[in-house]
């Protein structure tokens, strides 16, 4: 009973320890949408065994042959169930005992085996089952039909040839409550080496690892394209003062300085009177969205004309043209405290009053920056 008990621990062990460390084995993750695994399918069994029958059979130590064939099936998560069939002759000793011979053993089993290395290489396994034996064994009386339990330990090699045969190897240990004599209980081994062939479609049992290629992403910096839709000098992205009017220095946000002239090119008028000309106005709502475009700015309309004429007549001609300048931009919706009108008269000429030309450069009106 003791002998039992170590080679029942030391077999049940080898089973359980292998597997669950193979259980705590980080397992390779495998690209789920190419993994090709088909690990089911049922396969044959052909297994010739030498047989180590327990003293008590009267075999004097005698090792005796049998042969198991059996039908499996792969199962998932490296398991398979094997149902197997079972002859054997155990040789007894000569006892000249008049009618005594060979004793004979039929059975059936159902075996449950887990395979400890996945793919198509070599793979050892572990197993656990249980089965009926019938003792067929003379004297008559002495026959028994009873049950057994078996582990055990094995290995199949790769797959062999086109017919993918592998060659498979296996011990047991057997424990058989047949009752002979005064003893109870048989504990017998079984030392197997066979073939294991795939029936059907071929079970095909391999990894397949994907390859993942992930584009890089390079992030070019392009410089953004600068624009400067006042022509001021700076980027609208920075301008804090849009729709400069062009030819006023600016500072480094967009804003027109203070104490600078320009002169409002195109603001015209009728002959001898304030009324604007319809070129005029467009010139005029350029100065409107400049002006909107800064909202604190003060300025001052500046008026100019020739000589021609008495004094006294240029100066109100001059006051009346920058009044009504002033007048359209309050209409436009610029506040009326940010304008300031004043008339020059004659008296701040830019070129000569002799010729056409200096007159025409003379008549203008001014755009000056206060604040």
């Amino acid at each position: 009973m003791i002998r039992r008990t170590i080679i029942v621990a030391i077999l049940g062990g080898g089973i359980v320890a292998p597997s669950a460390f193979a259980q705590s084995e980080p397992e390779r993750q495998v690209a789920a949408d190419v993994a090709a695994t088909d690990r089911s399918g049922p396969y044959f069994s052909a297994m010739p065994y030498a047989f180590f029958p327990d003293d008590n059979r009267l075999t004097d130590g005698k090792v005796s042959d049998g042969i198991a064939l059996g039908f499996g099936w792969h199962l998932r998560n490296q398991f398979d169930v094997e149902v197997q069939a079972f002859r054997t002759v155990i040789e007894t000793e000569d006892l000249n005992i008049p009618g005594l011979t060979d004793f004979y053993q039929y059975g059936a089993s159902i075996d449950l085996r887990y395979r400890l290395l996945r793919g198509q290489g070599w793979t050892p396994y572990g197993l656990i089952g249980a089965g009926v034996v019938h003792n067929d064994v003379v004297p008559d009386s002495a026959d028994d039909t009873g049950a057994f339990g078996n582990v055990g330990l094995g290995f199949v090699t790769a797959e062999l040839g086109g017919y993918a045969v592998r060659i498979r190897g296996e011990g047991r240990y057997i424990h058989d409550d047949y009752e002979f004599g005064n003893e109870s209980g048989m504990d017998d081994w079984r030392v197997s080496l066979g073939v294991e062939i795939p029936l059907g479609s071929r079970v095909v049992e391999k990894e397949v690892v994907r390859e993942v290629v992930r584009e890089k992403q390079v992030i070019k910096e392009v410089p953004a394209k600068i624009t400067d839709s006042d022509g001021d000098g700076v980027p609208d992205q920075n301008d804090r003062c849009p729709d400069t009017l062009r030819g006023l220095r600016v500072d480094s946000r967009g804003c027109a300085e203070k104490n600078q002239t320009l002169r409002l090119e195109g603001v015209t008028f009728a002959l001898d009177s304030a009324q604007l000309t319809p070129g005029a106005r467009t010139t005029l709502d350029r100065v409107v969205r400049s002006l909107q475009g800064q909202p604190t700015q003060r300025v001052e309309i500046a008026g100019h004309t020739d000589s021609t004429g008495s004094a006294s007549y240029n100066q109100n001609l001059s006051q009346e043209r920058a009044a009504s300048v002033r007048s359209y931009l309050v209409s436009a919706g610029i506040e009326s405290f940010r304008l300031v009108a004043r008339g020059y008269g004659e008296t701040q000429p830019v070129a000569s009053n002799e010729t056409d030309y200096g007159r025409a450069r003379n008549r203008r009106v001014e755009f000056r920056v206060l604040q």
